[in-house]
């Protein structure tokens, strides 16, 4: 299980390898291509418990919410990686592709996903991204997936890409001692025993 890194230099030359590959695109960004706590719509945050799987989705959406994505996707190649600062406490375990989606490559690499059949509206789910927790520390960051090429359309038309992050916010199982002014105050009340 490999560890996301994400670091200065490598989100540098994340930048360079998508605008190196999108010489003939538009020079600003169309769409968004992300994780998502929705496979179906863009959802910016997950409250998983610490210690549990969970689920995110990386997906392709409109600059907007609920705006479909101006072109017909055929190609695009992207990795998971993690926003900011450090590493993660989480790493990805298994990836499942989307009906209809042709799929090489590993997530902290680089995926290159195609589709069969070009889509025609909404939200496009490229896969499932399982995640498991493999490191004590932070509870709170943000993971993406970023674009690392110049998202391919069915037209022969390339298109620059925004990231779409997800807020993980760990939720620790361990039961918090409830106390309240009545328990305080019991273990001094002479006629419950307590020493005053």
């Amino acid at each position: 299980m490999i560890r996301i890194r994400a670091t200065r230099a490598a989100v540098v030359f994340l930048a360079g390898l998508t605008w190196a590959g999108a010489a003939d695109a538009q020079w600003e960004p169309t769409a968004r291509l992300g994780l998502s706590a929705s496979p179906g719509s863009y959802v910016p945050s997950i409250a998983p418990t610490v210690g549990e799987p969970f689920t995110l989705y990386v997906v392709l959406s409109g600059l907007a919410a609920d705006v479909p994505p101006p072109f017909d996707l055929d190609t695009v190649t992207w990795l998971i990686h993690t926003e900011c600062c450090g590493d993660t406490p989480v790493g990805v375990t298994s990836l499942t592709y989307a009906a209809g989606v042709v799929a090489s490559g590993d997530p902290y690499e680089a995926v290159t996903t195609s589709l069969m059949d070009c889509p025609d509206s909404g939200t496009v789910l490229l896969a499932t991204a399982h995640f498991e927790w493999l490191l004590e520390g932070e509870l709170q960051f943000l993971l993406s997936a970023g674009a690392i090429t110049a998202a391919l359309a069915c037209d022969d038309s390339a298109h620059l890409l925004q990231t779409l992050t997800v807020s993980v916010e760990g939720q620790d199982p361990t039961p918090v001692a409830s106390s309240n002014w009545s328990s305080v105050k019991s273990l001094f009340d002479a006629d419950q025993g307590g020493t005053p």
